[in-house]
């Protein structure tokens, strides 16, 4: 028996003959529907076209720019070949202002809306534009700076081992941008929110900014910007703690007990800080008193400047401190030194001073100081910092002590030395 041909949709498709004939098929069939629709005349819509105003170069010169036109799109019918009208798209049209010629100063101006082609694809009609007609808000661009007014509502406690300090703001300043016209309305700006209840801990808030007018009323404009919207506005809740105020000395002699003859007013301060800080702050010190700059015939009171550690509110508001210095009994007495001990000099070096005495005041107790020689007295010349290479002459300090514990040295002394290389270590 004879086999049957079988033939799928499959075998169809690999067949060349087959394929030529259903290509050209196809191709009629697409020729005869586009024949029929190429002249079919239709209108479409098309929206979102952005709308474009420019304004004269008069108006820009002037300072003139658009602040608002109401609406920033427009939409434009056309008509035309359906399928032609079928791929404008919104980019492919224009849409203008006319008569901007007639801005001449801030104002509000209905202007024209006009629509054209905007691109190759030009078989097509603009019926119209809607809306035709845009209002258009011209002015100058202002900015103005304003001070920051606090109308925050302060409703809070704190115990009474606690500081409420001053509020803190992130800014005092806000800059309001926009029309001129609207700028100028605004006549104060403040910040506004509220802190409640009870505190043990710095508080925090986002105040929200607010414009008033010259009535008071506040002003919602969506033409003008701020510089920022809110303020950070804090309050430092911190303990408190009240601590000595002590006077600081140095060159100190070894027999005298500072403590015994120095009195301080007002001896104490109030501080507010972080606990972290107050657990270490045993007292507040003064600036440091030298007393080889301490002349006890002249110099027995000092107002000094009371510094906090820098995270610390002064809460007593003491600003100055005045130390006071009992030196009943004690004066001064002069001496000529003459006698010079050197100290650093390098190996094959000599050194000498050219200066042949200096006068030295020595501060103490009237009694011992009546006792005192010039043998007690030292003088010293250190050349450490002069270097082992150095050669000539120059001016050094001169370290002057005193024997007596009771005594110190009043002032600052210098010698001229004299510094040579020996003969052998040169050769």
């Amino acid at each position: 028996m004879k086999r049957s041909k079988k033939y799928t949709v499959s075998k169809l498709f690999r067949n060349d003959k087959f394929l030529f004939v259903f290509a050209f098929v196809s191709a009629c069939i697409l020729w005869f529907v586009f024949s029929q629709n190429t002249g079919e005349e239709s209108v479409t819509t098309i929206t979102d076209i952005p709308i474009h105003i420019e304004l004269s170069q008069e108006a820009k010169e002037n300072g003139l720019e658009v602040f608002s036109m109401g609406t920033e799109t427009a939409s434009v019918k056309i008509s035309g070949n359906k399928i032609t009208i079928g791929s404008v798209k919104s980019d492919d049209i224009l849409v203008t202002a006319t008569q901007t010629g007639t801005i001449t100063s801030s104002n509000t101006y209905p202007l024209e809306l006009k629509a054209k082609q905007n691109s190759n694809k030009t078989n097509y009609t603009i019926e119209s534009v809607d809306p035709s007609f845009v209002n258009v808000y011209v002015d100058r661009r202002r900015s103005v700076e304003y001070t920051v007014q606090d109308n925050i509502n302060y409703d809070f406690k704190v115990d009474e081992t606690y500081y409420a300090g001053s509020p803190a703001y992130s800014t005092d300043k806000i800059v309001v941008t926009g029309p001129e016209t609207e700028v100028l309305k605004v006549k104060s700006v403040a910040i506004v929110g509220e802190i409640m209840g009870q505190l043990k801990a710095t508080a925090e808030i986002e105040a929200q900014v607010v414009l008033y007018d010259a009535f008071g009323e506040e002003i919602n404009s969506d033409y003008l910007t701020l510089s920022t919207k809110s303020v950070k506005v804090s309050v430092p809740i911190l303990p408190e703690k009240t601590v000595p105020i002590k006077a600081m000395f140095s060159n100190v002699p070894s027999e005298i007990d500072v403590d015994s003859i120095v009195t301080v007013e007002p001896s104490e301060i109030t501080v507010a800080g972080p606990q972290t800080t107050l657990k270490t702050l045993q007292y507040v010190e003064l600036p440091v008193i030298d007393f080889a700059k301490l002349n006890p015939d002249t110099d027995s009171e000092y107002e000094l400047d009371v510094t906090l550690p820098s995270d610390c509110r002064n809460i007593s508001n003491i600003t100055k401190a005045k130390v006071t210095i009992n030196l009943q009994g004690y004066t001064t007495r002069q001496f000529t030194v003459t006698d010079f001990t050197f100290k650093s000099v390098s190996a094959g070096s000599t050194a000498k001073a050219t200066t042949t005495d200096i006068e030295v005041v020595i501060a103490g107790p009237s009694d011992i100081l009546s006792e005192l020689t010039a043998d007690d007295i030292t003088a010293t010349i250190d050349l450490k910092n002069k270097g082992s290479d150095f050669v000539g002459s120059t001016e050094i300090p001169v370290e002057i002590k005193v024997g007596n514990g009771s005594c110190w040295v009043y002032g600052t002394y210098s010698a001229n030395v004299s510094v040579e290389k020996n003969l052998a270590s040169s050769g």
